[in-house]
Parts: structure tokens; C-alpha cells; sequence
């Protein structure tokens, strides 16, 4: 169920934005960088380390992809959320994240809800500093509803 991200083509079209996202950090656009990457900015839900190392072709070591997705959450260029299940889900951010999300108990995915918004601040107790607000909404995906 993973996201293709095939390697570049003649003029290494689809990795530009990646490529462009990495020069943002200063940090070298390795091809292992560049291709989980894409597959992130491909995604249209959070991906697993085991959904971007089975979207892979050609594949990359899993060990590999997981240095890479921990750099990129790192450098802010992704960010990652834990579902019940303690696997954690990795999504491109692109812009500072701001939005909650809805995590399917049967299938286990999670969906970007990009109109309910998390902006700070939130009113905190004094001396208190807010660094991220994270909303999950649990509950059955259209899929899973349809298919019972």
C-alpha cells in the first residue's frame, strides 16, 4: 500500500520539489533524501516507514529510510504523528503544520483535515511555552464504513 516514487526521469522532474525543499536546509539533496522525500509530497495521507519502504522502487535500505525520515522531520521538513498502534506516520511539511487529523480504527490511516485548524497560541498557564498542538479525531474512514 505504499507510495511509488520512482527514480528520476531524463530531466528529474519529480524531484525537483523535493530537491528544492532539501537546498532550503543547506544540507546535501543525497538520492535517498531526494526520494523519500517525494514520496511524502506524493503521499495524500501520512506514511508509515513501512509504506515508504514498500513504495520504493527501486528499493532503498529500510535502515536507510529510516535515518532519512527522522532527518527530514528533524530539518522540519516533515512531520510525524503516532496512532494507537505506535507506529509513527510521517506527512511532507511543507508549511508549518496547522490542521488535525482523523486516524481510521479499522484501517488504520490517517487523514489530513486541512479545515479544522490548530493555530497558536492557546491560552497556557504563565511561564508555559506552546510548541506544537496536535488533534487527533478517531473514528471509521469512508472506505470502512462503505465495506461492511
Amino acid at each position: 500500500m505504499g507510495v511509488r516514487a520512482a527514480p528520476p526521469a531524463a530531466g528529474g522532474d519529480q524531484l525537483d520539489p523535493a530537491r528544492e525543499l532539501i537546498a532550503r536546509t543547506g544540507a546535501r539533496a543525497t538520492a535517498a533524501r531526494l526520494r523519500v522525500l517525494a514520496a511524502l509530497i506524493a503521499a495524500q495521507r501520512p506514511l508509515s516507514h513501512l509504506d515508504v519502504v514498500e513504495g520504493l522502487d527501486p528499493a532503498i535500505d529500510r535502515v536507510t529510510v529510516y535515518r532519512v525520515l527522522e532527518w527530514l522531520t528533524d530539518e522540519g521538513l516533515a512531520h510525524k504523528l503516532a496512532g494507537d498502534d505506535r507506529v509513527w506516520r510521517f506527512s511532507v511539511a511543507t508549511v508549518q503544520h496547522r490542521h488535525a487529523h482523523f486516524h481510521c480504527r479499522v484501517c488504520g490511516r490517517f487523514y489530513c483535515i486541512e479545515s479544522f485548524r490548530t493555530d497558536l497560541p492557546v491560552a497556557l498557564p504563565q511561564g508555559f511555552a506552546a510548541e506544537a498542538l496536535e488533534i487527533t479525531i478517531k473514528g471509521v474512514c469512508a472506505d470502512c464504513r462503505e465495506s461492511r
